[in-house]
């Protein structure tokens, strides 16, 4: 059969985890924290946030047929609020990207003991930088790829609600919205990410044009921040 011609999951449902133990630091101070990024944990606020969120998206999702989330403590623990009593899957695909020797070297650390580090990031540029140990953007788009063959497959015509990570829904919208490189970069780098705790929503749509199916997101009724206005 024509790939093409399978339906994507009749809905798909993004929610970046709520606010973490990182987002409330700067990176300098991410940088000296005594964990590594993946365990984050929510910061009171983001519990809130996860709540106010999770009463939504229930409201609208209440029996999704699978709920997926990064192996993050992060993604873990919002994905537990929204949905308490179902089962939660796990998938590396999602994790956010991982930056490599930056994730716990402050900025003078790596100018000192690896200087040639800092002279190839500002030669190749954001975009195309891949730090010693990590990834660039590039190779999370290879992930971003990977999973929605995945979910096209494993859950057509399905409901699936996917708990997630701001820089990996920038590439998923990229994806998806066939953004050039430039206007992706421009959206990075200005940090134009989906809310914490918010709600983006896409639906599977055959397109004539295209004679394949593709998946569609209108910004004035498939994008919500629940916890606006009530924290």
């Amino acid at each position: 059969m024509n790939p093409l011609l399978i339906p994507y999951p009749e809905t798909v449902v993004f929610i970046r985890h709520a606010e973490s133990e990182g987002n409330v630091r700067t990176r300098e101070e991410q940088r000296c924290f005594p964990v590594g990024t993946n365990a984050y944990k929510l910061s009171p606020r983001g519990r809130e946030q996860a709540r106010i969120t999770g009463e939504r998206v229930r409201e609208l999702f209440p029996k999704p047929d699978r709920v997926i989330r990064s192996y993050y403590a992060r993604t873990n623990e919002t994905a537990r609020i929204i949905y308490p009593d179902l089962e939660i899957r796990e998938d590396p695909l999602l994790a956010e990207r991982d930056r490599g020797i930056w994730t716990n070297a402050t900025e003078k650390e790596v100018s000192v003991c690896m200087p040639w580090e800092i002279r190839r990031r500002d030669e190749q540029g954001v975009y195309h930088y891949r730090a010693s140990g990590g990834e660039n953007i590039p190779d999370v788009e290879r992930r971003v790829r990977e999973f929605r063959r995945s979910i096209r497959f494993n859950y057509s015509g399905k409901t699936i609600v996917v708990v997630g990570h701001s820089q990996w829904i920038l590439l998923w919208q990229k994806i998806v919205h066939d953004w050039p490189m430039e206007e992706t970069m421009r959206r990075f780098i200005a940090g134009e990410w989906v809310e914490n705790a918010s709600i983006l929503i896409y639906h599977n749509t055959w397109s004539e044009e295209f004679g394949k199916h593709i998946l569609t997101h209108d910004p004035e009724t498939d994008y919500e921040v629940p916890w606006k206005d009530k924290l």
